[in-house]
């Protein structure tokens, strides 16, 4: 069922994007983003972390005051942890990147606009620390599903935004994304992993080209 909706999504992006000549624009700003985390028999506590994300939008006119937007982001994940395994205090911290691909469907007023959609999630890279009895260990987020990775590279969620435009093209937006698939790798066990993040941007966009 997923991977159906996923797939439709795609091909809507590109039927959207070959039909019409779309309003580009560029972004960038924060993130404070975290993972909840819970492992088969213990669970963490997880602080949010702080993170940047920049990229490039397109608007598609569909209708009167209705655009559809999709793009391209890099975003910034990550999470803060303390928590207990087998007794010992376990802390550490995660790094993750992420090129998202959203689909909103956009409201327009005069100057303001919302709207919501869903959006697919492709690890990059990142780093990751942890200190267990005392000792430190750090490396780089390997991608994948089996129990030599750190995560799986796959997220899709749902993303809300909101913003305002001025009229020399310049916009301020704030999104929430929520990411619905478990990100733990199948062979290390039952443990759950899922992200959600809140974003600020600041972007510019491009003269409508008829």
């Amino acid at each position: 069922m997923k991977r159906t909706f996923i797939t439709s999504t795609l091909i809507l992006i590109l039927f959207v994007a070959s039909a019409q000549k779309p309003q580009i624009g560029i972004l960038a700003g924060a993130t404070l983003s975290n993972f909840k985390d819970k492992p088969e028999s213990e669970e963490l506590t997880a602080d949010s972390k702080m993170g940047y994300t920049a990229g490039l939008i397109a608007n598609f006119g569909v209708a009167e005051k209705f655009t559809l937007q999709s793009g391209l982001h890099f975003v910034q994940k990550g999470s803060k942890a303390k928590g207990s395994i087998g007794g010992s205090t376990v802390s550490g911290k995660l790094i993750s990147n992420w090129l998202e691909v959203p689909l909103n469907f956009m409201y327009n007023t005069a100057n303001f606009f919302v709207g919501a959609g869903p959006s697919l999630s492709f690890g990059v890279g990142g780093k990751w620390e942890v200190e267990f009895e005392g000792e430190k260990e750090s490396g780089k987020v390997r991608f994948g599903n089996t129990e030599d990775d750190n995560m799986k590279g796959f997220d899709f969620g749902l993303n809300i935004v909101a913003g305002y435009q001025f009229n020399n093209g310049l916009f301020v937006a704030a999104n929430f994304n929520q990411g619905f698939s478990n990100l733990v790798p199948s062979d290390i066990g039952e443990g759950s992993m899922k992200s959600h993040y809140v974003g600020l941007r600041l972007g510019y966009l491009l003269k409508w080209e008829e």
